[in-house]
């Protein structure tokens, strides 16, 4: 039996506490577009606010029974996804320095990650896995990752929807991913600098 979409928050959060998805997914839909801008907002990169959204969520499910309808959900949302994200900063701050300690001695002065996007052996690898991208894919990629482009910008720079071109950035990180890792010197590096770096 279908839920009403229209039930009153307290109720459809009984429902979840009990294991129902479709409660579930009302609150998804409900809350998904705020929770995401907001992630965004601190992120300032569109796939990190999309996969942190999806854990932010999967969070929810994986703790209903512990979520009191009595309490307001919006902040309870507010605050798990504050937490995921500045967890996520932190995790990926720690990563970078520890990639570029062992990519370049711990000595090294603060302009190091300068010399890495200028590290010709970095550019290489990162042109190498582009050419292997199928050419609207490639341009995509380039105009956001490299070019500090918005989803929004490049839709009507290339006349497709927003859609269009989260999909071809998803896939993209996906592929320059597997690249990266079959590299032994930049792998981790590269990754941070090129799947998360703010539009």
């Amino acid at each position: 039996m279908d839920i009403d979409q229209n039930l009153p928050e307290k109720e459809l959060l009984c429902q979840l506490h009990h294991g129902d998805m479709q409660a579930f997914d009302i609150l998804y839909h409900r809350y998904s577009q705020i929770i995401y801008a907001n992630i965004l907002k601190f992120l300032k990169d569109e796939t990190s606010a999309e996969d942190l959204l999806q854990d932010v969520f999967l969070r929810i499910w994986e703790n209903r029974s512990k979520i009191d309808p009595e309490q307001s959900f919006a902040a309870f949302l507010f605050t798990c996804s504050r937490n995921i994200t500045f967890n996520f900063k932190r995790r990926l701050k720690l990563e970078m320095e520890s990639e570029i300690q062992l990519a370049y001695g711990a000595s090294e002065s603060e302009n190091t990650i300068d010399k890495v996007l200028e590290s010709k052996e970095a550019m290489a690898l990162v042109e190498d896995l582009l050419s292997r991208l199928p050419k609207q894919r490639q341009k995509i990629f380039r105009l956001s990752k490299l070019e500090g482009k918005s989803y929004q910008e490049i839709a009507e720079e290339m006349g497709i929807s927003i859609a269009t071109v989260r999909d071809h950035i998803v896939k993209a990180n996906k592929f320059i991913r597997s690249g990266a890792l079959q590299d032994n010197g930049f792998s981790a590096l590269l990754l941070i600098l090129l799947l998360h770096s703010a539009h």
